[in-house]
């Protein structure tokens, strides 16, 4: 046996759909790693108890315990692995107890059983971090504090983009840009990627309105200065910022704040431009399909 195959990670695979559960695990082995399959959730706590795993995937509706039930005894035990959610039940309602109980990730069933390789990838190379807070968690409220890293902030966009699955996948994409922007600055300038200060961030929908507030920890910044951005720049020179983040070493980009200018209906920051509010309102009945007023 080499010394890679001793090593591997450790990866529980818990569905009982024998169908699903064989595709998933048989494509994790032919990746390298160690992995463990089981049929039921009571079956899947006890793995888990007396195992170290690094990874565990969970299906939700399984005989004996749902994935939420184990994702749940979990959290409170002493073993913590990172938990990625399985399942076809797209309700907002599920999707928000699994961020509450600190899912690591979320997949919509059906998915080719390749992208379970690629989160176990991108789970297994991050370190540990400060937990997700959940202040609120209902589907016309959502409202979260997220480590200032990259990796929390990716994870939150896939998570959010999935409570607007009723939009169509233009808007939710355009939106989901958006978001992604304005949640990667606050990250990234406000919170200087350290992993101990948060940027909180609201979700709020209503039938005709989406509406998203970041907050970073940073003490703000002005448009004037802001050199390496293209937002920063004079009419005539709408690319000058290109050079700027070269010769800083700061990654490609910078068109992030005129982008979401273009795509938002209303961008609002406050005094200190440490707090940005992203409105989008849905105006057509294809916009609004199936949501309900917010309940006074």
């Amino acid at each position: 046996m080499s010394h890679a195959r001793v090593l591997a990670e450790k990866i529980l695979v818990a569905d009982d759909d024998r169908t699903t559960r064989f595709a998933i695990s048989s494509m994790l082995k032919k990746a390298g790693y160690a992995v463990t399959a089981v049929k039921d959730g009571a079956e899947a706590l006890r793995n888990i108890q007396q195992t170290s795993f690094d990874l565990v995937f969970l299906d939700i509706w399984m005989p004996e315990l749902t994935g939420l039930e184990v994702l749940a005894r979990v959290r409170a035990g002493e073993s913590h692995p990172k938990i990625v959610i399985m399942t076809a039940d797209g309700t907002p309602e599920t999707l928000l107890r699994a961020i509450r109980e600190q899912a690591y990730e979320y997949l919509s069933k059906p998915f080719p059983p390749k992208e379970a390789v690629e989160v176990a990838q991108r789970a297994l190379k991050q370190n540990a971090s400060p937990p997700i807070e959940v202040i609120s968690a209902r589907p016309h409220w959502v409202e979260l504090l997220i480590p200032c890293t990259r990796e929390a902030a990716e994870r939150i966009q896939s998570f959010l983009m999935k409570l607007e699955a009723d939009l169509p996948d233009d808007l939710r994409n355009t939106i989901g840009l958006a978001f992604r922007e304005l949640l990667l600055n606050a990250v990234e300038w406000g919170g200087k990627l350290d992993p101990n200060r948060k940027v909180r961030i609201a979700h709020v929908r209503s039938s005709r309105m989406l509406l998203y507030r970041v907050a970073d920890p940073g003490p703000g910044f002005s448009f004037k200065g802001l050199t390496h951005a293209a937002v920063g720049q004079a009419a005539e020179e709408p690319i000058a910022h290109v050079a700027v983040r070269d010769q800083l070493g700061i990654r490609p980009g910078g068109f992030g704040i005129a982008m979401t200018r273009a795509i938002a209906d209303e961008l609002i920051y406050n005094e200190a431009q440490n707090e940005v509010i992203f409105i989008k309102y849905l105006t057509s009945s294809a916009d609004v399909s199936g949501k309900a007023e917010v309940p006074s």
